[in-house]
């Protein structure tokens, strides 16, 4: 990907008074460019200089780094140099800032009176969410794809402890003594039919460089969000979609299939206090990603990507209202979908954007600032009722392609009725959310594992016994049956066109220059010869035949045998394996769910040959 480039042409700024009196102000003076008529700026995390005066957002579909001027509100600077840049961090001084650079697998350091970066740190595979200790001595970095943590020294500019998590850590957060580290890890690790399958929330000590330990969310829970820590240390808050994956969606309302959960963690205690549910009644706060505290302790905010809105919690009346729950109904909260409503906890406001992400608020509390990624807007909001201050623009607006417009709609709840969920509350990023699901498309009570969506396009038919004929055919059943809804115009065209636009990401697990290992290259001979024929059901490019296949998985809960050839590609990141997802990691599949070597011959080779052949398929 190639950074958009300067034009340098000035705007005038727009102002227009709005309802309520608010005024809104669009300037964006610093418009680059567009690199290709499928690029969009994308804005994802954003923080604020220690004098309020300026905000600083990563732009994952620019590569870049805006500065933004918010006394001006406009866009003063762009750095680039990333690649995908996600999450943010700022040194106390302000004066400097570290971007995670998730496609370069680095953190960069910019100089922010230069306006350049100056460093580079190597640390994990892609690195996602960054956190700084209160003193700045230390930067932690999330490596979603090698599935641990980096403990960088920022003096040094060098990595200098790898603690692992469990699975893809996206965000963390410090408490504010810099003993402990919270890690958000996105999906849940386990087999599809754990009664308690959910994501965990990984404690590091940071003086001791290890995980103390791992705080398991209520079942369910998958696709978590960010996580903040209160001023006074005592607790650290979590978002995630919490999903029923274990009734079939028969129904949307109530919260039937998925709905969306705050869980509050006692940081002394390192366990769950407990959890409850951003969502009301008749209507879901779809998709929660952003959370952060007030600096006095008084507030939550939360962002809503799928529902385009902000919830504002009251902290002391949360606390005080489960306080007063009894200890043996705690754990029945996060399936009360009126406790925080009825209590009177929670506010809530629009962002005046689409699909809001991260969000900060100045250092006095004043303003809450949201970056809106499907928007390329920053919006400058007023904490107590929501006026928006301001919008800035990131990029010259401009009609989006159909693709755009069915990406925004795979992860707006507005396609669903009383907004529950998105489709991408059961495919983040358009893969799969580690879930089993028990769709109606092929009968009641025979449950499968969420599939990634990754090149639906090209291997058809769809689903686990093919009953879609394609992809197309699949999107439109599943707004009509799993978001229940009549789609509209051009809608199944767009999230089509989205689906047909996402590409694989190059393997975590390849060497320098996409080369494969030398036991990923053992493990591709043996791929690929007849005395595992393993090529024969999945071969190159697609690694699938498109055919299906009676391989010897099914259960007493499947309807029939034969189950679609699944593409192999990504594979390293679709686990648990198999259509049941009772296989959790590769070598399990092609070992202990292969006795009769119905899916590769796999019974006849020495164990580091599996090793090797496990290497390749890590490397697809």
């Amino acid at each position: 990907m190639t950074s958009k480039a300067h034009s340098g042409a000035l705007l005038r700024a727009l102002m227009l008074i709005v309802a309520g009196g608010a005024l809104l102000l669009l300037a964006a003076p610093h418009y680059r460019a567009a690199a290709g008529a499928d690029r969009y700026v994308s804005p994802y995390a954003v923080v604020v200089s220690p004098d309020a005066k300026t905000a600083f957002v990563s732009e994952r579909g620019a590569d870049e780094v805006s500065i933004v001027d918010l006394g001006a509100r406009k866009v003063a600077a762009n750095v680039s140099g990333f690649k995908e840049p996600e999450g943010l961090a700022l040194s106390a001084d302000g004066s400097t800032l570290y971007v995670a650079s998730y496609m370069a697998n680095s953190v960069s350091v910019v100089d922010v009176k230069a306006k350049k970066a100056t460093g580079r740190i190597n640390v994990g595979k892609r690195p996602a969410g960054l956190a700084l200790s209160a003193d700045g001595s230390r930067l932690y970095v999330c490596n979603r794809m090698s599935n641990d943590v980096s403990i960088v020294d920022p003096a040094q500019k060098k990595e200098i402890a790898r603690v692992p998590a469990v699975r893809e850590p996206v965000h963390a957060a410090v408490t504010p003594d810099g003993a402990l580290l919270f890690v958000s890890n996105l999906l849940p690790l386990g087999r599809n039919d754990d009664p308690k399958l959910a994501a965990d929330i990984t404690i590091i000590d940071t003086a001791k460089a290890q995980a103390v330990a791992q705080v398991r969310l209520p079942t369910g829970c998958t696709d978590v969000g960010q996580v903040c820590v209160s001023p006074d240390g005592k607790f650290a808050y979590v978002v995630s979609v919490l999903a029923r994956f274990f009734v079939p969606p028969t129904q949307i309302t109530r919260g039937w299939i998925n709905t969306n959960a705050l869980t509050i963690i006692d940081v002394a205690a390192r366990q769950e206090y407990a959890t409850v549910l951003l969502d009301e009644l008749d209507r879901g706060s779809a998709n929660p990603f952003g959370i952060v505290v007030s600096p006095d302790g008084a507030k939550l905010y939360v962002s809503h990507t799928g529902c385009h809105e902000i919830t504002v919690l009251d902290r002391a009346k949360l606390h005080e209202i489960i306080d007063k729950t009894e200890a043996d109904k705690r754990a029945d909260l996060s399936r009360d979908l009126t406790f925080l409503y009825r209590n009177g906890v929670t506010r809530k406001y629009p962002t005046g954007g689409k699909g809001p992400k991260g969000l900060a608020l100045s250092p006095d509390g004043s303003d809450l600032l949201v970056a809106n990624y499907y928007s390329d807007t920053l919006t400058e909001l007023q904490p107590d009722d929501g006026k928006v201050k301001a919008t800035i623009a990131l990029a010259e607006p401009r009609d989006p392609s159909l693709a755009r417009r069915g990406e925004a709609l795979f992860f707006d709840a507005d396609l669903c009725f009383q907004r529950w969920q998105s489709c991408g509350s059961c495919h983040p990023d358009g893969r799969a959310d580690a879930l089993r699901w028990d769709l109606l498309n092929d009968g009641l009570g025979n449950p499968k594992n969420a599939k990634s969506l990754l090149l639906a396009d090209k291997t058809p038919p769809a689903m686990a016994h093919g009953v879609r004929d394609d992809y197309k055919v699949a999107v439109d059943a599943g707004v009509k049956y799993i978001l229940f809804r009549m789609p509209e115009g051009d809608q199944v065209d767009a999230l089509s066109a989205y689906l047909a636009s996402m590409q694989p990401e190059p393997s975590p697990y390849l060497e320098e220059g996409g080369k494969l290992s030398p036991a990923a290259q053992r493990g591709k001979k043996l791929f690929e010869s007849p005395k595992t024929d393993c090529a024969k059901c999945h071969p190159a490019p697609l690694y699938t035949d498109l055919q299906t296949y009676d391989v010897g998985t099914r259960s007493e809960l499947d309807s029939e045998g034969e189950f679609d050839t699944p593409t192999l590609v990504e594979i390293y990141r679709t686990g648990p394996y198999l259509h049941d997802g009772n296989a959790v990691t590769l070598k399990e599949a092609l070992v202990d769910r292969n006795p009769d070597d119905k899916h590769g011959k796999t019974k006849g080779l020495k164990p580091e040959e599996i090793d090797d052949l496990v290497a390749f398929l890590l490397s697809l």
